[in-house]
């Protein structure tokens, strides 16, 4: 912090002293042109009397002429040689055009038709601050500036030291830490930091309840693999042998099913892989994903309706077709005899709604379905339990939703809510 406070107090200084040299640097121009201007015409006139009056005595009375000059006037004033002094030559054009010149300090006239000049000076100069002033000036600048970039700092300082002392906590493995919000400076970056650290804290738990759910998932299959192996060995006969390699088959393709399914829960909320939107005909592609489904479930009715479905709704095709199916052949699993598709839209939202006249879900267990490998029934019915989880992660992902309630046909309810966001057509 100290590093921050010194780069951005020299960071000041260098722009005020820049600055002030530039200004300083304009205004000597303007003034010494405007001084010299100003004292040539104050100071000229006498200058050219003096002359005159010099001409007018003649080299024989020249002592007394300049004794009785020197009593007049408050400056020195002498006769010289033009070789005496290193006048540039635009003031010696000057000088012969008879204008009074000012060079360093002194009024330079010259006597026409001769090399000398008649010089009034050296003038007094005018008053400047002392150097110990100028000194105790710019300190006095660049303690008030220190003053105010600590004043200005200090809130940003203890931002920082906040958010590192809450970074190093979490570094350190407590990932409950937290800012606390002490006032309306440090709200918007502690509010963005706790979502962060919540969404961090969230990812790294739901990964971990991944992680162990998977294990005990896996453990299934391998052992079928295992057990059915063993036995292999000690078949009896072809027949028995081919029996038990079917086995081993079986346990194979649903641990390939198991792999295949996660492989998809994690793409879709993989956050940097964003797929393309498109402009979707959602009748259409209910219609489409419903007709794919009813070859599975000979035994059940599968009917789609649309009161006012958009025509051009802006989304990710692919993900939505996969949520929407997943429900559809979730609810082909469990439902009796009819599963009923709908669509509508209402408040800004899209809502897809798949019914189904099954065993329905328990109050209890409507949310906790969302999560992996979570089956709120027996375990007769095929799948791992990443279906609905998988729903749920495209339909955040498209910033929406899904929820699970009771259904008029006496099953499961599962709706699908997106916001809409671009005017469709319906």
């Amino acid at each position: 912090m100290t590093r921050l406070f010194l780069r951005f107090y020299l960071g000041v200084i260098f722009i005020l002293l820049a600055a002030s040299m530039i200004s300083t640097y304009v205004n000597s121009i303007k003034k010494a042109e405007q001084n010299l201007a100003v004292i040539e015409s104050a100071l000229g006139g006498g200058a050219l009397l003096a002359r005159d009056e010099v001409i007018r005595g003649g080299e024989a009375e020249h002592a007394q002429t300049m004794e009785r000059l020197r009593s007049r006037f408050d400056y020195p004033i002498s006769v010289i040689t033009r070789a005496e002094r290193s006048i540039p030559k635009d003031m010696q054009i000057r000088l012969d055009s008879g204008e009074p010149v000012l060079f360093y300090g002194m009024i330079e006239v010259s006597i026409p038709n001769s090399p000398f000049l008649v010089e009034l000076g050296p003038l007094p100069q005018f008053e400047a601050p002392s150097n110990s002033d100028v000194v105790l000036a710019v300190g006095a600048v660049f303690l008030l500036a220190a003053v105010a970039i600590a004043f200005l700092l200090r809130p940003v300082v203890n931002q920082l030291r906040m958010v590192e002392a809450a970074a190093m906590s979490i570094a350190n493995g407590d990932l409950s830490t937290r800012i606390e919000s002490k006032s309306s400076n440090t709200l918007k970056l502690s509010h963005a930091f706790n979502m962060m650290a919540n969404r961090v804290e969230s990812s790294i738990q739901s990964q971990k309840e991944l992680l162990q759910s998977v294990s005990h998932e896996l453990r299934t299959p391998l052992s079928r693999i295992r057990f059915a192996s063993e036995l292999v060995r000690t078949a009896k006969s072809d027949q028995q042998r081919d029996t038990r390699i079917v086995a081993i088959e079986t346990a194979t393709d649903q641990l390939d099913e198991l792999v295949g399914e996660l492989l998809n829960y994690v793409r879709f909320g993989d956050a940097d892989e964003v797929p393309k939107r498109d402009a979707v005909n959602v009748a259409e592609l209910i219609e489409e994903v419903a007709e794919s489904h009813r070859p599975l479930a000979s035994n059940l009715t599968i009917h789609a309706a649309f009161q006012d479905a958009p025509t051009n709704f802006l989304t990710h095709r692919n993900s939505l077709a996969r949520a929407v199916g997943n429900l559809i052949g979730n609810a082909c699993k469990y439902g009796k005899t009819r599963v009923e598709v709908s669509v509508a839209t209402d408040a800004g939202r899209l809502l897809i709604t798949v019914d189904d006249d099954g065993r329905g879900i328990e109050e209890a267990d409507r949310e906790r379905i969302f999560e992996p490998f979570h089956r709120a029934t027996d375990e007769t019915q095929p799948g791992h339990g990443l279906g609905l989880a998988l729903v749920r992660r495209i339909c955040n992902r498209m910033e929406g939703d899904v929820v699970a309630s009771e259904s008029p046909l006496g099953g499961a309810r599962l709706q699908i809510q997106l916001p809409i966001k671009a005017k469709v057509q319906t």
